[in-house]
């Protein structure tokens, strides 16, 4: 299938192979899976790898820790760079007092972000207090609907991590709404508990089908595919 998609590699060894080269852009990737499958990871680790080539990376944060404690956490990965944060070139956002104090604003604070940054990676991490604040389905239909229409205009990968199983994925509006499917998963395989990825959806894209085999190590997460 020829495509004429520009690519953004996604700083995930492993991955860009399974990918045509990487995310599309522009393009927006939802990152499902259940807490601990390793959804954060995978975005920051992307966010400093485009860092690094000099792009601009803007990290939304809806949950109600600090984002001091996020970063802490993250900053026991080696690919986590203090300098590119000191230099704004990796910008850090929480956006939970916006959520729990005035909703109805939030596409209009992301916006100005946005505006302000012109990042060419954008993470938000996670959707699934979004949706809890936003309440009623049809609001959460709209914003999404709103805010990935906004985003086709600009030259940005946009990655959303959300709280779902593989289970689930036909239940939640945002799957059938962004541009691709990444699953992370961790099932009992022979007793023990083995992290998987999964694309399930990249438009515009050949891909790799079929659970793979990750690791995550100091180094951050790494793909090995072909693995079971």
């Amino acid at each position: 299938m020829a495509t004429n998609l520009g690519r953004r590699e996604t700083g995930v060894p492993g991955l860009d192979d399974m990918l045509q080269g990487g995310f599309p852009v522009p393009s927006s990737i939802l990152l499902a899976g259940d807490p601990g499958t390793g959804k954060t990871t995978f975005a920051v680790q992307s966010l400093f790898h485009g860092a690094k080539k000099g792009e601009m990376s803007l990290y939304l944060t809806a949950i109600s820790e600090p984002q001091w404690v996020v970063q802490k956490f993250l900053s026991e990965f080696s690919f986590y760079d203090q300098s590119l944060v000191d230099e704004d070139r990796v910008v850090f956002m929480d956006i939970g007092p916006i959520l729990r104090d005035r909703p109805a604003d939030l596409l209009w604070i992301i916006k100005t972000a946005i505006e302000e940054y012109m990042p060419k990676r954008l993470v938000i991490d996670p959707l699934t207090p979004i949706k809890e604040y936003l309440g009623d389905p049809s609001r959460t239909r709209q914003f999404l609907h709103d805010f990935m229409a906004y985003m086709k205009a600009l030259d940005c990968v946009t990655l959303i991590t959300s709280e779902f199983s593989y289970d689930d994925i036909n239940k939640n509006i945002e799957s059938y709404m962004a541009d691709g499917i990444i699953v992370l998963s961790y099932p009992r395989v022979e007793h023990v508990r083995r992290k998987f990825i999964e694309v399930l959806k990249m438009r515009g894209t050949k891909h790799l089908t079929g659970p793979q085999l990750i690791d995550i190590t100091p180094e951050g997460l790494t793909v090995q595919a072909g693995l079971r």
